[in-house]
């Protein structure tokens, strides 16, 4: 199926490494100009060269920095200007699951979480809605922000909760701005993967630790009986953001194998 993504700018927060980086990937395949971002230098520049070699050093611009500040989300919103004159489409990433055990959060904790998880992403909406708008302005364009949330959101896992709260307010506040960015043309949809393995990943480190467990884990509550890969997360969100999703909307898209129970 033809996604219709060639050409098009697409910015994913996070994507130096992990579920961001095979967000990037795929709609790297798919035609589209992406702008890689994260905070470590170094594998910034090295994912950069790498997707540069496969797919073309004009298909990718990547830039490093803090996304947390608002200032540096500025910053980045110049470069894209500069860049690509516009923002076809937005993928909030950024986020951590990695917390201390329910109960033992103290007021910084609960602040980390949010910040990272919640607070980010809205940053990231307010500083580049305005190249979005750009978008939406011009005849047949279908500009959209997609949020990569999580099942922790959705349902009680065990998750840590700060992470679990920060998700689930993540999927209320997309659900709230869906309505009104909807009648200024833009798209808003979520993605909740579930466990999805990658380098680096908790589940690589669970698998090296305790593979047995993690497999009888998988065989207890993932019907599938499998961990999820970030080809299959990046599939997803690149069909949400295309023009054969046009009437997905406010949507929170789930990808984990079965494993939640909620409908």
């Amino acid at each position: 199926m033809d996604l219709e993504l060639t050409g098009q700018v697409v910015a994913i927060t996070g994507s130096s490494r992990g579920i961001g980086k095979g967000i990037a990937a795929a709609f790297l395949r798919e035609g589209a100009r992406v702008v890689l971002s994260g905070r470590d230098v170094v594998e910034l520049q090295r994912v950069e060269r790498d997707f540069q070699g496969s797919y073309g050093s004009d298909k990718v611009l990547s830039f490093s920095g803090d996304l947390q500040k608002t200032a540096v989300i500025e910053e980045l919103a110049r470069a894209i200007q500069t860049w690509a004159g516009g923002l076809d489409h937005l993928v909030l990433n950024i986020g951590t699951g990695r917390s201390v055990p329910p109960l033992q959060e103290d007021e910084g904790e609960w602040s980390r979480l949010l910040e990272i998880n919640l607070l980010s992403a809205i940053r990231g909406v307010r500083g580049l809605l305005q190249l979005l708008e750009i978008r939406a302005s011009q005849a047949q364009a279908c500009p959209s922000i997609s949020f990569i949330s999580s099942i922790c959101g959705v349902e009680a896992l065990g998750c840590p909760v700060a992470y679990a709260a920060a998700k689930s307010a993540l999927i209320s506040y997309a659900k709230n701005i869906a309505r009104p960015l909807g009648q200024r043309g833009i798209r808003v949809n979520l993605v909740s993967p579930g466990n999805v393995l990658f380098p680096g990943s908790t589940w690589e480190n669970k698998l090296a630790q305790n593979r047995l467990q993690v497999e009888e884990m998988l065989a207890r509550e993932v019907p599938l009986k499998r961990l999820g890969t970030v080809e299959e997360i990046g599939d997803v969100v690149c069909f949400l953001s295309s023009r054969r999703a046009g009437f997905i909307h406010g949507a929170n898209l789930v990808v984990d194998g079965g494993q939640t129970r909620f409908l």
